[in-house]
Formats: structure tokens, sequence, C-alpha cells
């Protein structure tokens, strides 16, 4: 391994810490920054879905012009200054923005990630995303911890920037790409039309893990009245859990369990699970607690079941080009669905965001058994 390859993937593994910080950073610090601007600041949530939207959208054009170590740079450096405003932000507008600005880099560093994976994998490129996709839960349980501890002095948190700016420094030093740097494929959205069921079945699931992980610091909050230092580690419990779900799929599909099964049953029971969370939690906030943390259990597999699936039924060609539009499907799940239940119920810890959030539950496991029938693998050819 040359000295820029080593580079290449350390710049990669400190990009995926980074987005591990920016995932949990904004919904652990928002009840103390609630609390300090005596405002709802709910609404930094979608915003900070909608620029993810934005930026994997972006990275559509940039990749096709830039190799992804300019988008890695980029995306990082937006993390950073949006995580350094957010700690700093006395009011609640320059928080919501810049948490959509956070947003826009985590969608960079997304989208460019993978396809920068794929290029260093020596092989297949699973086993190093699998190593990625650790980085960011164990980052995103880390991370609240730090903020709870952090809290009094909210200010200070902003240190928490060091973390891209690792990514910046280190792949600002990298070589310049080779003049025979492959360009990625260009998004296919006609390809999104065989994959109709697992296009609609993502921006569904995104939008329940949205609700949950963005407001997994609030949603405690609110339902147990606890102090927000200690209402922060809700988003490490929440990474925790989503580790254990990963971890636990990755067990039953060693014992050959299908993925359809998986996805189908924990959809399913998690879907009953939510609307239980519903109608415990103003009877019974601890119940429901316990039932929303069975659901990230086992909603946790969801997102790499569906992509998956989605994509075993491509050929390689056509998956490099309609995986950036799945990803862009999901951002838009993780953009309406706390928006919609904003306006509808108001309150992210309400019985209404928990029964909302159950019915669109229950439409993956449907949308996936349609998806079982189709046919198994399609061509590129027209």
């Amino acid at each position: 391994m040359t000295d820029d390859t080593r580079r290449a993937r350390a710049g990669l593994f400190t990009a995926f810490a980074g987005l591990g910080v920016t995932a949990a950073f904004v919904p652990a610090i928002l009840p103390s920054a609630e609390r300090a601007m005596t405002a709802d600041l709910s609404a930094a949530v979608p915003a900070l879905f909608a620029g993810l939207l934005v930026g994997v959208l972006a990275s559509g054009p940039l990749l096709t012009r830039q190799p992804p170590r300019i988008a890695l740079i980029l995306g990082s450096a937006l993390q950073a200054a949006a995580i350094v405003v957010v700690a700093l932000s006395g009011t609640p507008s320059v928080f919501i923005v810049a948490a959509a600005i956070a947003g826009v880099g985590f969608g960079l560093v997304e989208a460019s990630g993978s396809v920068a994976a794929k290029s260093l994998a020596a092989g297949s490129a699973t086993g190093l995303l699998s190593a990625l996709l650790g980085t960011v839960a164990v980052c995103a349980a880390v991370t609240p911890l730090l903020v709870a501890v952090g809290s009094p002095a909210r200010a200070l948190l902003g240190i928490l920037a060091i973390v891209p700016l690792l990514t910046v420094a280190i792949l600002s030093a990298a070589a310049a790409p080779s003049a025979h740097v492959e360009v990625p494929a260009q998004r296919d959205v006609r390809g999104l039309l065989v994959l109709l069921p697992f296009a609609v079945a993502l921006p569904l699931y995104v939008g329940v893990e949205t609700v949950l992980s963005g407001w997994s610091a609030v949603i405690p909050e609110r339902i147990l009245a606890v102090d927000p230092g200690l209402a922060a580690l809700g988003t490490s419990a929440f990474w925790t859990l989503m580790a254990i779900g990963r971890f636990g799929a990755a067990g039953l599909r060693r014992l050959s369990v299908s993925p359809i099964a998986i996805l189908a049953g924990a959809t399913s029971v998690a879907a009953l699970l939510m609307a239980a969370a519903g109608m415990l939690v103003d009877s019974a906030p601890v119940g429901a607690l316990v039932a929303l943390a069975a659901v990230v259990v086992l909603l946790a597999p969801s997102y790499g079941l569906i992509l998956g699936l989605a994509l075993d039924r491509l050929d390689p060609a056509r998956s490099a080009a309609v995986t950036g539009a799945l990803v862009a499907c999901g951002a838009v799940g993780g953009t309406f669905a706390p928006t919609l239940i904003l306006l509808i119920g108001r309150d992210p810890a309400s019985s209404t965001t928990f029964f909302a959030s159950a019915v669109l539950c229950a439409l993956v496991p449907a949308l996936v058994l349609v998806a079982a029938r189709s046919p198994q693998r399609t061509s590129t050819a027209n």
C-alpha cells in the first residue's frame, strides 16, 4: 500500500467519523440550545435533512467533474463550520440555518465517500464500507456524551469541529489525482422505475428514522422532563441501539435468514410498537420509551437491507448509476416526514408523532413484499 493510498484511507475514515459527529451533534444539543434561547428548535431536524438532500443532489455534477477527494474536503469543511456556528449561535434562525449547512456537508461526504470507498477497496467494497459505517456509529454514540458533559458551556462544544477538519487537513495534503481516474457514472433516474417499491420504501423508512434520531434527545426530555444535559444521552442511546440492531441482522444473515424476511418482519413489529408508544406516551411514559427503544433496534438494519435488495436487482453498471438517486430518495424522506409531523402535531414527543410514524412503518413491509415479486435482476439494455 502506497503512502498516498494510506493517506486517502485515513482521510476517508476521518470523513466518516465526521458524519457520526454531525449526525449526533445537532440532535443532542437541541435541548440545551432550546433552554438557552427559550425557543423551539425542532425545525432544525428537517432543516438538517433538507441540507443533506441538497448535498446529495449537488454531489452528482461535482463528482462527474472532480475526484471524490474534492467533494470530501468541501463537505467536511462545511460540517466543521456548521458545528462551530451551532455551538455559538444565539438565535433560532442562525441555529437552523447552520443545521441545514451541516446537512449539505453531510450529503456531499456521504455520496462522495461511497465512490471513494469503492475505488480504494482491493476487492469488494463491502468490507471497507462496513468499517466506515462502524466508525459513524461509534462517533455518533460518543458525541452525545461529550455534549452532555459540555452543555453548560455550549460554546466550547465547537471543538468537535476538529474531527471534520482532520479530513480537510489529511486530504488536502494528498497527491493530485491521476489523469486516469475513472469518472463516476451519472445518476440514472429512469433506473428507479424498475425499483419503484424500493424507491418509495426508502424515504418512508428514512423519515421514521429521522424522527427518532433527530429528536432522540428532545423526546426523552419532553416525556420525562429531564435536564437537557441528561437528555443528550438519548442520542447516544439511539446510536447504541442502532448498532445492536445492525449487528443482530448481520448475524441473522449469516444464519441464511432471508433479507426480505428480516426486513418485512422487523418493520411490521416496529409499526405495532410505535403505535403502542403513541398510546402509552401520556399514561406510561417510561413504557413508551421502552417501546421506542425496541423500535430503533428493529428498524436499524432497514436502510442497508432496502438499498441492498434494490441493487441486487440491477447489474453492476446500472447499480453505480442508480445508487445516488436512491440515496436522494432517502434524503427526501428525512426532510418531509419530520416537517409533516411538525405541521400535524407540532410536538416531537406527542402521540400524534408516534401514530404518524407507525403508519409510515406499516407501509414499508407492504412495499417490500410487492418488490419481492419483481424480477430478480434487470439489464442495462433499454
